[in-house]
């Protein structure tokens, strides 16, 4: 099996350098084992978002496409399956994958107001609570 690194996702995603997009689609093409570190996972919705200005149905419709590649696997890809649809629903990214990482937990205790209201609203499990809810 072969990590991958951000770089490598986003030049598949973006194509903005054709030279390495090519090598990052070759290495897909070539039958390896790939793989997705969670660490490596959040950081191409950051990246995005913010570098490329993609709004969120198009980085979802990204995520999406890698997450098809029948070759390439993400740690722990339930979770990120699950943060993506609460991407869609308003969470921000990381906090989506920080909650379904937290699948099985009493709570998911954070200062984040907008999180614990987005998690209550949609009724997840666990909760999102303050540290004086606990």
């Amino acid at each position: 099996m072969i990590a991958l690194d951000t770089n490598i996702l986003a030049r598949l995603v973006t194509n903005d350098d054709p030279v390495q997009a090519r090598q990052s689609a070759a290495l897909m093409d070539a039958g390896h084992a790939l793989f997705v570190p969670l660490t490596v996972t959040l950081e191409p919705e950051w990246v995005l978002r913010g570098a490329y200005r993609l709004d969120k149905a198009a980085i979802v419709r990204s995520f999406e496409a890698l997450l098809s590649i029948r070759n390439l696997a993400f740690e722990r890809q339930a979770d990120v399956e699950q943060a993506l649809q609460n991407y869609q629903s308003g969470f921000d990214f990381s906090d989506a994958l920080h909650h379904a990482g937290a699948t099985g937990c009493q709570a998911l205790v954070s200062f984040d107001q907008k999180l614990k209201k987005l998690a209550s609203k949609s009724k997840l499990a666990p909760p999102v609570m303050a540290p004086g809810d606990i």
